[in-house]
């Protein structure tokens, strides 16, 4: 079998709409092992670079709209810098507590697993795709709004659509074509 060999991922809507447009996309998507460490090597996208913390006054899961990192993590998820999208999700989780903590979680796992799939690395795709919608379903118990949205995602839906998205990779035949037999796309839709 011939070795898979990954270029720069592509979103699975180029034309999806943005939610934190005054923040621009790094110039590439990391991939771990083969572009440059985007903190940690001098030719990496953000190397040197602070994080951004426009978000000092922030409390979520309440003040989700005004999160600019929280937008800006959709975005990074939404076109694809899936590794990029965990690490603006990251510095939120550090500081977020209970539901809120366990769904930041959730979606960090989630996007690592697309970056998995992306990778061609069915081991790590199942299991982050399985425990990050585990965390997802945990945090979810707790919502008691009548719509079922919590941060602006109408959970019913974003789960429906990760299920069928990631059904096929655990069946005991996974091949190449299984990658490409897209029938939903994993996009993270907010309801403001």
């Amino acid at each position: 079998m011939k070795k898979y060999i990954p270029e720069q991922p592509q979103p699975f809507d180029p034309s999806f709409p943005r939610y934190c447009p005054q923040r621009p996309f790094p110039p590439y998507r990391h991939i771990p092992g083969i572009t440059p460490h985007p903190f940690c090597n001098p030719r990496g996208h953000s190397y040197g670079l602070q994080e951004a913390n426009s978000d000092t006054q922030v409390v979520l899961p309440e003040g989700w709209r005004e999160s600019e990192n929280y937008l800006y993590g959709i975005d990074l998820y939404n076109f694809a810098y899936w590794w990029e999208a965990g690490e603006a999700w990251e510095g939120l989780w550090k500081k977020a507590e209970g539901n809120c903590r366990i769904f930041l979680q959730g979606l960090i796992q989630i996007s690592i697993s697309l970056l998995k799939h992306h990778l061609r690395k069915l081991e790590g795709l199942r299991h982050l795709s399985t425990t990050g919608r585990n965390k997802l379903r945990q945090a979810a118990r707790g919502v008691y709004n009548p719509e079922g949205i919590y941060m602006g995602i109408r959970l019913d839906e974003f789960f429906a659509c990760l299920d069928e998205f990631f059904s096929c990779f655990f069946s005991h035949t996974v091949t190449e074509q299984t990658y490409h037999q897209i029938t939903v796309k994993p996009l993270i839709y907010l309801h403001f």
